[in-house]
């Protein structure tokens, strides 16, 4: 060995032979273990470079060097992965074991510096000592001498071996006084690692008292705290002492979390893996973070800006059920009909299926009237695709704010609802359900429907900026279904980023099956009770139910009757009154009460002037019957009801049409300037508009004129100009399942409107007798040729 790498230990004063450090000396990684110099340590080998530099070993009398690798969990190893200070090590003895393992007792000599790294089979390092002993002085052991007295104190708290430290009195050097407290030290090996790397003696000096002292402080301050709290145990419960010494220690401690406070955001930061747009972006709030004091606003406002990042999802996703056959099954398990949406559902997730991809996907809406399971449907969907559901209820909504957040220099300030329901969701592709989208409002301040084109724009919400956030959000994953009640209260430029799905009325026959399928199991269930035991409900008592207690398109009406009947038996039960399980019709009477309607709402046949119309409303088609009488007086038109313009220009339209028709009948037109008329349309509480009813007020002028009846098993609706042609209408499937109800047998339609027939459910068309016509003279002829005699056209 040279000269100049001489050291004072005594380990190099003994006579042993002599190592040649100008050599590479074998070198053998360790993954979670520190040997420390002076210190003898069991070290397990298996791996294939560390049994080759162990046998390497022999060739150097023994020595090789001891070195911690950065990441312990790698298997796989280069010499970057090596921490650049490791330790010089003698090999005392090895135990081959069972497995193929070895014990190796080794013992550490010296800490040295690796040079340089070489590998082939094994590595093997060139290396120079680091004799901290040298040029040690008196002023050196004295601090050494101090530092095992602070380690006394410190190993009255971690229960330090006491052989240690009447060893560490007798050691010549202070050096060696370190290395030997180091072991003890409760640190990770990372810690270790850093103040073996201390170049200095005074720096590993420094460095060892001040994580004593640490160590010593906490343990204090911990005393401190159990002693003010043991003086309230007798006040208290043993959970307030466990939550006061959490509350003391971090009033204690509080400074020193806040001073690393950056450092932990910035590392949960690297870990979230943000795009770099906002990776740019919170590095600038860090960075102005670290520039503020602690309890300066400003701060508590940067560090809540910064959560919000790292509590959303970023880059996390859900995987989707791309299986139809089991989507559908699901969907028709919880759901009658609805067979359109069902389909466009299974349309979506094929495509899905065939191009991988989620983005760009139309936005679906589902309007209908309340009750026909528009928001269940949605629930559904998202369970029978494996997706998180979250909805949004956007009625009522009048504040921009709501949708794209409130901007940061506002107190209180927080992001808008879907970046809200993005956290909540914890994934960026849920099934997202924005409820009731066509009751949004708007005043003075903003028009959140204006603000959500960017959010239902399939080209617009890859890159959606929340004012809080004020950086981009990819939304194009997320699955938007919207629901409404009426398609007219959607703004335009928002109905056009919407695929609009209709939900009809429910049919007799559909209730029925919902009835019996769904709602009656589940109100049993919910009830405690057994159905077919307990009680029974028969499909004539459903029936009952559905014509003399409901009106309604969706099924709430029913589900609050049925849940009144099944709690009514549940009382009975406990009450040990004897019933027999079925509900009869005095039972249902009982029950429920006097009928609220009285079943069939046609007029009676044979009277003039009467007509039955059709309307459509927010719940629903209803019937509208049209009465029309005829009075001495001056040709005045006096219509009530509650009737909107467009309603009192139809009536004009038809009387005009009707006075023209009047002469074919053997009627004098002049006779119309004598007779005042008087339109009514029953239920005057109710607004009534529209031009769907200009057939209807037709006929019913021209029965009141001619005294012939219309009959009232035939209904009409459908708009018609002055010339008499006949123009198309809208709601065709509520109105058609309001006639069918109410028991019409024909229903007389314009031509134009043949496209919405096809699409009529098959009890509709088989139920009703559809009829379509051109023009208003083609329903004239129909319905009076067989009751008027034909008389010639009166000259004037």
């Amino acid at each position: 060995m040279k000269k100049k790498n001489a050291s004072p230990k005594p380990f190099l004063e003994e006579e042993k032979p002599a190592l040649d450090l100008s050599r590479p000396l074998p070198l053998l990684p360790l993954r979670d273990t520190l040997v420390v110099p002076g210190s003898s340590t069991r070290i397990l080998v298996g791996r294939d470079i560390s049994i080759y530099a162990l046998t390497a070993s022999q060739e150097f009398n023994d020595f090789l060097v001891l070195v911690m690798q950065r990441e312990s969990e790698r298997e796989e190893v280069n010499a970057e992965d090596l921490y650049p200070v490791g330790v010089l090590s003698k090999v005392l003895s090895v135990s081959p074991l069972p497995n193929g393992y070895l014990k190796v007792l080794v013992e550490g000599v010296q800490p040295v510096f690796l040079s340089e790294i070489f590998f082939e089979k094994y590595f093997t390092a060139q290396v120079e000592l680091r004799p901290l002993a040298l040029g040690e002085s008196d002023t050196d052991m004295e601090r050494a001498r101090r530092s095992i007295d602070l380690f006394r104190r410190y190993a009255e708290i971690q229960s330090v071996p006491a052989d240690i430290l009447e060893a560490l009195p007798g050691m010549t050097f202070a050096a060696d006084i370190y290395y030997g407290i180091i072991p003890f030290l409760r640190l990770s090996p990372v810690d270790k690692q850093a103040l073996l790397a201390q170049e200095t003696l005074p720096d590993l000096a420094d460095q060892t008292d001040l994580l004593m002292e640490t160590a010593l402080s906490v343990e204090g301050i911990a005393q401190r705290v159990r002693q003010d709290v043991q003086q309230k145990m007798q006040q208290s419960q043993k959970e307030w002492l466990i939550n006061e010494q959490i509350r003391m220690l971090q009033d204690e401690v509080s400074e020193g979390e806040q001073a690393s406070e950056p450092v932990k955001l910035a590392q949960k930061i690297k870990e979230k893996k943000f795009s770099k747009e906002i990776q740019e972006k919170l590095d600038e709030e860090l960075d102005r973070m670290k520039l503020m004091h602690p309890t300066s606003p400003e701060y508590a406002v940067v560090r809540n800006y910064i959560d919000w990042f790292l509590a959303l999802p970023y880059n996390e996703y859900t995987e989707t059920n791309l299986n139809l056959k089991a989507v559908q099954a699901q969907l028709d398990a919880k759901h009658f009909g609805l067979e359109k949406v069902k389909d466009r559902i299974l349309e979506y997730i094929a495509v899905l299926k065939m191009t991988k991809s989620e983005k760009k996907s139309s936005i679906l809406c589902l309007v209908g009237p309340p009750g026909v399971g528009k928001t269940t449907l949605v629930a559904s969907i998202a369970e029978a695709m494996e997706r998180k559901f979250i909805r949004i209820s956007l009625g009522g909504v009048r504040d921009e704010a709501e949708i794209r957040g409130h901007r940061r220099t506002y107190i209180g300030s927080m992001p808008g609802r879907f970046i809200q329901a993005l956290r909540r969701v914890k994934c960026m592709n849920p099934v997202m359900l924005l409820d009731e989208i066509d009751k949004m409002a708007s005043d003075f301040r903003g028009d959140p429907a204006s603000a959500m084109l960017e959010v239902l724009d399939p080209e617009l919400n890859t890159d959606f900026t929340d004012h809080f956030m004020e950086v981009g959000f990819d939304l194009s994953r997320v699955l938007f279904i919207a629901t409404a009640n009426t398609e007219s209260s959607i703004p335009e430029p928002l109905r056009d980023r919407l695929e609009i799905v209709r939900l009809p009325g429910y049919y007799a026959h559909e209730k029925m099956s919902i009835a019996r399928e769904y709602l009656i199991p589940k109100i049993c269930e919910n009830s405690g009770i057994v159905y077919g035991k307990d009680i029974e409900i028969s499909d004539a008592c459903i029936q009952k139910i559905l014509d003399e207690y409901t009106r309604e398109a969706g099924v709430r009406d029913l589900e609050r009757a049925l849940e009144s009947i099944v709690r009514k038996r549940v009382k009975e039960i406990v009450l040990s009154k004897k019933r027999l399980p079925v509900i009869s019709d005095k039972v249902l009477t009982q029950y429920l009460g006097a009928p609220r309607f009285l079943g069939n709402r046609l007029f009676k046949a044979g009277r003039c002037g009467l007509v039955t119309g059709l309307a459509w409303t927010s719940v629903g088609g209803e019937i509208l019957t049209i009465e029309c009488m005829l009075l001495s007086g001056r040709g005045q038109l006096m219509m009530t009801g509650k009737l909107g313009d467009v309603m009192k220009e139809s009536a004009q339209i038809a009387l005009s049409l009707v006075r023209e028709r009047l002469q074919y009948f053997g009627v004098d037109p002049a006779v119309v300037r004598k007779t005042d008329i008087h339109v009514h349309v029953p239920e005057g509480a109710v607004p009534k508009d529209g031009p769907s009813a200009g057939i209807a007020l037709t006929l019913a002028l021209l029965s009141a004129f001619t005294k012939i009846p219309v009959p009232p098993d035939t209904a009409f609706t459908g708009e018609v100009s002055l010339s008499g042609d006949l123009h198309a209408i809208g709601g065709l499937n509520e109105k058609a399942l309001a006639a069918l109800a109410a028991g019409v047998k024909t229903l007389i339609l314009p031509e134009d409107n043949r496209k919405d027939v096809a699409e009529l459910p098959g009890p509709a068309q088989k139920g009703l007798k559809i009829i379509l016509k051109t023009h208003i003279d083609e329903i004239i002829k129909l319905l009076f040729k067989h009751s008027v005699t034909p008389k010639k056209k009166i000259k004037k």
